[in-house]
Parts: C-alpha cells; structure tokens; sequence
C-alpha cells in the first residue's frame, strides 16, 4: 500500500513538470489556503497607484480653475513626485531585500494617503481661505515630496513579492497580473473624477484617500515576509549586487530603457498629431486624447489575458514577438491619417507593452538573487524612459513633428536589434 502511494505522488509530480528558459521544473502553486488575501492585497496597491496617477492627472484642469493657479505650477508638483521617483525606487528595492517587502508596501501605501490627504487639505485650505496662497502652495508640493519619497517603493516592492511568492514556472502570471492591475487603475482611474468632479476637484481626491486606507489595513495585518537577505546563504551574497546586476542584464535593461522610452514619446505625441493632422482644437485634442488612453490601457489587459499563456516559458520569444509588433504598432500611429489606423497603431503599441514588460522582468529575475535591488532598478528605469520620451517629444515639437517620428522609429528599430542580438536565454548563457 505504501509503494502505492509513492508511485502516485511520483506520478502527481511527473505530470506537473513544465519547461521554461532554465529548463524544466515543477510548478507548484503559488499561493496556499488564505493567501488570496495577500494576493489581493499585492495587486490592489499596484491598481490603486495606477488610479492615483490618472485621476489626479485628471482634475488639475479643474485645480487650476477652482483655485486659480496656474497649470504650469501644478504640472510642475505632479512632476516634482514623478521625479523622485528616479531616485528612491532602486533604494527601496534595497530596502526591502533586507527588511522585507511587506514594509515597503505599507510605507507605500501610507505615503498615497498621506500624500492625498494633504494636497486635499491644501485644496480646502485655499478654497476656504483657512490657509494663505502661498502656504497652500508650499503645502501641495511637500505633498508631492512625501509622493515621490515613500510611494516609488510600492511597485517594486509588489513586484519582487510576487516573485518571491512564485517558482520559474509560474513567475511570468503573476508579473502579468501587476502590469494588468496598473493599467487596470489607470482605466478605472478616470471614473472617480467623472463621478465626483462636479462636487468640486476636493472630493475626487478625498476618494482616493478612502480607497486606500483599507488597502493599508489590509496589508498591515498580513503575516511578515522573510527579507531575501535572510534567505540567501552568506557564501552567495555579492559585495556589490548592483553593479553585478548591471554587468549581467545589461542588455535586459537596455530593453526595459527603450520600451518604455518609446511608449512615452508615443503617448506625448498624439496630441500634436490630433492637432496637426486631424485639425482637433487644444479642447477637443485633450478630451481625445483621455479617451486614446483608456483604450491603450483597456489593450493592455486585454492582451494580458489573450497572451499570458503564449509567453510562458517562451521569454526570448516573446521580447522578440513584442519588439516586432512595437515597431509595427510605432509606425502605424505615426504615420495613419485615418483616426481609426491611430487608434489601432495604439492598440497594437499597448498590447506590445503587455507582451514585453513581464518578459523582461522575467528573464531578469531568473538571473539576480536580490529581487527588491533588480524591481528598484527596473522601476528607475522606466521612470527614466518615460523623461526621456518627453524630452524628445518636447525636442520633435521644437524641430518639427517628423524629427519626432524618426525618433519613434529610431528606438523602434534599436528595441528590435537589442532583442534579436543581445538578449540571451539563461540557459543558454550557463552552457
């Protein structure tokens, strides 16, 4: 009876083997009984970044009326937050490899909001004329500061948790789930202004601050994670894990630089081409272009949910899959004189972006043991390749909107050489 029971457990595990770029492995699943919880928890914060990104983005026209600021100094808050970002997130990754990723996500979570709380005190504070002008203003950009320091943490630390959390065979679902949950925010995002703006551009950002506090309370009474310093053996441990990093995944990162470099040029650019191109006035351009970007986030949870299975255990394939529909996704958008070749340029371009960014962060995973060092950095970058795309758009628009264009195309062709050349499987770099 016993030999019985080996045969078939030998038999469970033979039937659950998959191959993936390291070879085969067992998968085993990622969460046990009660973990849905965390599970909820994880993606819940990185959906509520997303929905804090487009609704804030969202009532600043409304901001500026309601107070009378300009929409230059308000532009310039937001970006003072996003800027931060540059610097914190690979220290937060650093971070949470030593104390564990949970911490990071309730800082994260307590500094949205906080953050929110305070810009909607300072909105209250002007409008009632509680507080002057000038400490209404000073008020909104330490805000923005306590933003830029405290939530740059979250993403990364949900994405090294979720590796953590899962096996070589199943790592790739579950990076997926993250890029869907913030896209998924930033989809939803438009929704809380569209429900309460009419009340005044206070209550949009009140709502978030309710949404997230039980998020926070929720994650606070989870069971603490392990650090990853903890886990890995003394012997094992770099002197200078990013450095390291940055000698092995150059190309990987070097990918993540230009998708998202791309992506936002692209993003900055249809507006001038609405304008140009299909004669929009600034008015009509504006509300266009809201509606371009819930579709490009609708794509992408869309495409998540058709090709999450395609590209598991085919990493290589699928950057270079990606890369190709990017360039073809880049050169439609940029060169359509009909709205509905745009629209499906963009389509094309976002599905891309959800086919790539799990693969890349996959393949990078599988090749670092500090997950928290690689996730910061990775976020750093696409913080940086999202500048960068507005530089050169803000570039394109001074020398003219073709200069822009060659620049789409330019990286294009760059994402697709970096993917077909120098990207390598892991296995195929330990043989």
């Amino acid at each position: 009876m016993r030999i019985v029971i080996i045969c078939n457990r030998s038999q469970q595990q033979t039937s659950t083997m998959q191959q993936n770029e390291l070879g085969p492995v067992i998968a085993k699943p990622v969460y046990e009984t009660g973990d849905s919880i965390k599970e909820f928890s994880q993606f819940g914060s990185v959906f509520m970044l997303g929905a804090g990104q487009t609704t804030l983005l969202i009532c600043l026209p409304a901001i500026a009326e309601e107070t009378g600021l300009g929409y230059g100094l308000l532009t310039a808050m937001v970006a003072l937050g996003t800027c931060l970002f540059i610097f914190t997130s690979p220290l937060w990754g650093r971070i949470s490899d030593r104390f564990g990723r949970k911490r990071v996500v309730q800082s994260g979570l307590f500094g949205f909001a906080a953050s929110f709380l305070l810009l909607a005190f300072a909105l209250h504070g002007l409008g009632s004329g509680l507080l002057s002008r000038e400490l209404a203003i000073g008020l909104m950009f330490f805000a923005r500061t306590i933003y830029g320091l405290l939530v740059s943490g979250l993403y990364p630390a949900v994405q090294a948790w979720v590796i953590d959390d899962s096996n070589h065979s199943n790592r790739l679902p579950g990076l997926s789930r993250i890029t869907v949950s913030i896209n998924a925010g930033r989809l939803i995002g438009p929704v809380i202004p569209a429900m309460l703006i009419s009340q005044g551009s206070l209550f949009p950002v009140l709502a978030l601050v309710v949404c997230a506090i039980p998020l926070l309370i929720q994650v606070s009474i989870l069971t603490n994670d392990k650090p990853s310093e903890v886990r890995q053996e003394k012997g094992s441990e770099e002197k200078n894990p990013f450095r390291q990093m940055l000698k092995s995944l150059w190309p990987v990162l070097l990918v993540a630089c230009s998708v998202t470099t791309l992506f936002g040029l692209l993003q900055y650019l249809i507006g001038p081409i609405l304008q140009e191109r299909f004669s929009y006035d600034g008015v009509s351009a504006s509300r266009v272009l809201s509606m371009l970007m819930m579709v490009a986030a609708f794509s992408t949870v869309v495409a998540h949910l058709l090709v999450s299975r395609f590209a598991q255990g085919r990493l290589i394939l699928s950057l270079k899959v990606g890369s190709v529909l990017l360039l073809f996704g880049s050169f439609l958008l940029i060169t359509s004189t009909q709205l509905i070749c745009l629209i499906f340029g963009l389509v094309i371009s976002a599905a891309s972006i959800a086919l790539l960014t799990p693969a890349y962060t996959t393949l990078a995973s599988e090749q670092v043991g500090q997950q928290g060092v690689l996730t910061g950095t990775l976020a750093m970058i696409h913080t940086l390749g999202y500048t960068m795309g507005a530089l050169l758009a803000g570039l394109g628009g001074s020398l003219g909107i073709q200069m822009a264009e060659v620049f789409c195309i330019f990286l294009a062709v760059l994402l697709l050489m970096i993917s077909f050349l120098l990207v390598e499987s892991p296995k195929k770099r330990s043989c």
